[in-house]
C-alpha cells in the first residue's frame, strides 16, 4: 500500500449542516473556515456569537480574508485552532509514525501491532530505491516477516499449552502478538487516525518538508493537499523556513565536533539488562513543594508562610494531609494540580517497541537520540523460553549489518532495516502529575510488559525521593492496595 492521506471529517457550522440537509444550504460553506472567522471577531464585536456565525456562513470569501488577515497579517496564529479536522493516514512506516507522533497537540490512534498479526507490508525508502542496496534489503525484511510468522506461531503454542481457560489462552495469545512483533522492522507500514487543528497542520507540514527522510517530506506534501482545498486560508505558511531546515544540520555539525574527542558514552543497561534508567535530575524537597502547593491552593496564607510551617511540622502531619487527598481518589481520578509544581527528568535507554508507548504521552518534554547499535537489543523473555533466542539475534544482528551498510549511502535512512528490539536513548521530563498518569495506565498488570517494567522504575525512583507525594503512584489494578498502604501509614 502506498502513502495516502485521507480528509476523514472536520469541523463544521451546524446551523449550515442543517440547511444544507433541508436543502436550503445554497451559497452556504461547509468549511471550517467560518468557525474561524466568526471567532476571530468575538473580542470586538459587540453582536451574540450565534449572530456573528451567522455573518460568516453566509459571507464565505469575506470570512476567508477576515482570517487571512488576522491569522497572518496580525498574528493572532489562535484563531486557526478553531478548525480542526479528522485525517487517515495509511501506508507510512513506523519510523515515519515517529516523526509525525513527535508533534504533541494532535490525537492519534493507531493499529496496534500488539492485537493484530501483520501481513508484511512494508516501505521500501526512497533514499535506496534503484540502488544496489534495495535487493538486500527486501531480502532482509522478507526474512523477518518469514521469521514473525514462525515466531507467533511458536508463542501462541506455548500459550496454549500454558492458559488455564479461555480468558487465560486470549490473554496469552495477545502476549504471543506482542512479543513476535519486537523482531518487525521499523519499515513495517502502519495505519493511524489523526484529529488536528489548523494551527498544528501547519507546523506539521513545513516541519516535513525539513526532514531529511523523504518519506516524511512526501508525508507533509499528502496533509497538505487533503486539506487545502477546504482550509485555504487557515493554513498558509507550509514551506519549510531556514530555521528547519539549517538549524538542526548546524548544530549536529557543531555538536560532532565538539565530542569529536570524548569516547562513546557507555549504555546505561548492561548487556541482557532489559533496559536503563536513572533519575538524572528532580525539584528538590518534592514532598514539601506538594504539600506547600495544597497548602496555598487551600488556604489563605502566601507561598513563604506555608513553607515555614510546613518545614517546623511533623513527619506524621504531612502524611495525614496528603491522606486528605488520597482518601476517595478512584482509579480514573487525577493527582491535583499541586503535582505540576514538581518535576523529574529520567534518561532512558529502551526498544523502538517501548518508546512506541511513551511517546504517547504528550504532556511531557521528550527529546530522542538515534537508534544506537551500541546500546542492543530488546529480547522478549518468552522467545528465550520457545528456544527460538539464537535465531532472535541472528535476524538482529543481520539487520545490523545491513543498516551500516545503508549508513554509509544514507544516514537517515538507515533505521529503516532495524527492529521493534532495536533501541534508542531518550531524555524523558514530566511534572509530577503527569507521572500519576503515566503510571496508572502503564505501571497496570495489562500494560504491555516492556514499558510496565520501565514504568515501575521510574516510580520506584522517583518514590525513594518523594514518598509521600508519591504513595499514591501506580496502576489502575493496584488502587485498593495503594488505599490501604496510605491509610495504615496515616493512622
Amino acid at each position: 500500500m502506498s502513502l495516502q492521506v485521507i480528509l476523514a471529517g472536520h469541523n463544521l457550522d451546524r446551523q449550515a449542516l442543517e440547511a444544507h440537509l433541508a436543502g436550503q444550504g445554497e451559497g452556504l460553506s461547509l468549511s471550517p473556515e467560518t468557525l474561524s472567522a466568526a471567532y476571530a471577531r468575538i473580542s470586538r464585536d459587540p453582536r451574540a456569537v450565534p449572530e456573528i456565525r451567522e455573518d460568516a456562513r453566509r459571507e464565505v470569501e469575506k470570512s476567508r480574508r477576515s482570517n487571512r488577515a488576522i491569522i497572518f497579517d496580525m498574528g493572532h496564529s489562535s484563531v486557526a485552532e478553531h478548525a480542526t479536522f479528522n485525517l487517515d493516514v495509511l501506508g507510512l512506516s513506523r519510523l515515519a509514525v515517529e516523526s509525525l507522533e513527535h508533534h504533541r497537540l494532535a490525537s492519534y490512534t493507531e493499529k496496534s501491532q500488539r492485537y493484530i498479526r501483520l501481513e508484511g507490508e512494508y516501505v521500501v525508502p526512497e533514499e535506496i530505491r534503484g540502488t544496489e542496496l534495495e535487493p538486500a534489503f527486501r531480502q532482509r525484511v522478507e526474512a523477518l516477516a518469514a521469521f514473525y510468522g514462525e515466531l507467533a506461531q511458536a508463542l501462541t503454542a506455548q500459550a496454549e499449552r500454558e492458559a488455564e481457560g479461555k480468558t487465560r489462552r486470549r490473554e496469552l495469545e495477545s502476549r504471543a502478538n506482542e512479543d513476535a512483533r519486537y523482531i518487525l522492522p521499523l519499515c513495517a507500514q502502519a495505519q493511524l487516525g489523526m484529529t488536528v487543528n489548523a494551527r498544528s497542520l501547519e507546523l506539521m507540514i513545513a516541519r516535513a518538508g525539513a526532514h531529511p527522510l523523504a518519506e516524511v517530506r512526501a508525508l507533509g506534501q499528502a496533509l497538505f493537499a487533503a486539506v487545502s482545498e477546504i482550509a485555504s486560508s487557515v493554513i498558509r505558511y507550509t514551506e519549510p523556513s531556514a530555521y528547519f531546515l539549517e538549524t538542526p544540520k548546524a548544530l549536529g555539525q557543531f555538536v560532532q565536533a565538539w565530542q569529536a574527542d570524548d569516547l562513546h558514552s557507555a549504555p546505561l543497561a548492561a548487556d541482557g539488562e532489559p533496559f536503563g534508567l536513572a533519575l538524572i535530575e528532580h525539584s528538590p524537597e518534592p514532598d514539601q513543594k506538594v504539600a506547600e502547593a495544597l497548602l496555598f491552593a487551600h488556604g489563605r496564607n502566601n507561598w513563604q508562610s506555608n513553607l515555614e510551617g510546613i518545614k517546623k511540622t511533623k513527619s506524621q502531619q504531612l502524611q495525614a494531609l496528603f491522606a486528605q487527598v488520597y482518601e476517595h481518589m478512584k482509579l480514573w481520578d487525577t493527582l491535583p494540580r499541586a503535582w505540576e509544581t514538581v518535576h523529574f527528568t529520567f534518561e532512558l535507554e529502551l526498544s523502538a517497541a517501548a518508546f512506541g508507548q511513551l511517546k504517547r504521552h504528550r504532556m511531557a518534554s521528550l527529546m530522542s537520540q538515534p537508534y544506537d547499535l551500541s546500546l542492543g537489543h530488546t529480547l522478549p523473555d518468552s522467545v528465550r523460553r520457545v528456544g527460538l533466542k539464537d535465531r532472535f539475534v541472528e535476524e538482529a544482528n543481520a539487520c545490523e549489518v545491513l543498516y551500516a551498510r545503508i549508513a554509509e549511502h544514507s544516514p537517515a535512512a538507515a533505521p529503516y532495516i532495524l527492529t521493534n528490539a532495536h533501541r534508542r536513548r531518550v531524555r524523558f521530563e514530566l511534572n509530577g502529575r503527569a507521572l500519576g498518569h503515566f503510571s496508572r495506565l502503564r505501571c497496570d498488570a495489562e500494560a504491555q510488559w516492556d514499558i510496565r517494567d520501565i514504568a515501575s522504575a521510574m516510580v520506584a525512583e522517583v518514590q525513594k525521593v518523594m514518598p509521600l507525594a508519591g504513595a499514591f503512584y501506580g496502576g489502575k489494578d493496584c488502587v485498593e492496595d495503594l488505599h490501604t498502604q496510605v491509610r495504615r501509614k496515616a493512622d
